[in-house]
């Protein structure tokens, strides 16, 4: 999908409330995708929103549930590390970090114990394409590149998928001395949506570095 990028979620979000305006419906609106600082959050309100959803600033919290290496994965991110795809099972487009494992996987289908994931038609994608896909010289499976087994890279946490503006998150923290960025508890995240101001995100406070008993100065992006 080449032209993702085209989209504005802004120009979305005004067609559906001057449509359900328009046809007297009283349905709630929750714009998601892109809600990056809490003046994003305040003018898609202001805009008739009912609430908004917010994702990406917490994937790199201290909280989320994500391994840190691949917390690190998505604060490295440059805007052209990021793709939507097709390659999910369920036929729904997916938006991921090129450096997703999954997108060079020929894992064996191996889901009886877990379910499916099945398309409108009651198949599993990832089945289909697995058995599609030819094999080496040596008779191995090449690697699977029109679907991913969801079942497993999911679980395996090897399915980078992310927000639009996964990029913009090393702009949120500070890059520490050995290269790594510090990860900030989810309070601050909360508490930066609910004073910001004119789009500004603001950063982590310094923190004290105890291990070697002196202060570390981080470095700002």
């Amino acid at each position: 999908m080449d032209d993702w990028q085209q989209f504005s979620l802004k120009d979305i979000v005004e067609d559906v409330l001057r449509f359900l305006k328009e046809n007297d419906l009283s349905i709630p609106v929750i714009p998601a995708g892109g809600v990056f600082t809490g003046t994003d959050a305040v003018e898609f309100i202001e805009m008739g929103a009912s609430a908004v959803q917010v994702a990406t600033r917490f994937t790199i919290t201290k909280e989320c549930g994500l391994p840190a290496p691949i917390k690190q994965e998505y604060l490295r991110s440059q805007e052209q590390d990021v793709e939507v795809n097709m390659i999910s099972p369920t036929g729904y487009a997916m938006r991921m970090l090129k450096s997703s494992p999954a997108l060079r996987s020929n894992i064996k289908p191996n889901c009886e114990s877990l379910g499916y994931i099945l398309d409108k038609n009651g198949k599993c994608g990832y089945h289909e394409a697995y058995k599609a896909t030819g094999v080496d010289e040596k008779g191995r499976k090449l690697p699977v590149t029109t679907k991913m087994c969801i079942c497993y890279h999911f679980m395996n946490f090897q399915c980078y998928t992310c927000g639009h503006y996964v990029y913009r998150l090393k702009n949120t923290t500070y890059k520490l001395p050995d290269g790594s960025y510090y990860l900030p508890p989810a309070e601050h995240i909360i508490n930066d949506y609910l004073n910001s101001v004119d789009h500004k995100v603001a950063l982590p406070v310094q923190e004290a570095a105890q291990k070697v008993g002196r202060l570390v100065v981080l470095e700002a992006y």
